[in-house]
């Protein structure tokens, strides 16, 4: 059985609350517009699954962190 630690479910809901609260905070026509900018949408998609992953693994072959830091690095690197 796991053991839970209200600390590690508070903060989890806290950081939900946050980033729900930020994007509830995006107007539409502010969202359609950014949506048109091809360059910025191809520089992100770029930065995100290209430079970002790159970067986690430079990290985790340069520091030598333990297995379980590195999959948890690499995965949230990795991830959009």
């Amino acid at each position: 059985m796991a053991d839970f630690d209200p600390k590690e479910i508070v903060g989890s809901a806290l950081l939900f609350l946050l980033v729900f609260c930020m994007s509830a905070t995006v107007e539409v026509g502010s969202m359609i517009n950014q949506l048109k900018n091809r360059r910025a949408i191809l520089t992100g998609v770029f930065l995100q699954f290209f430079v970002l992953p790159l970067l986690g693994f430079l990290v985790v072959l340069i520091l030598d962190v333990g297995h379980a830091m590195a999959v948890t690095l690499l995965v949230v690197t990795s991830s959009p």
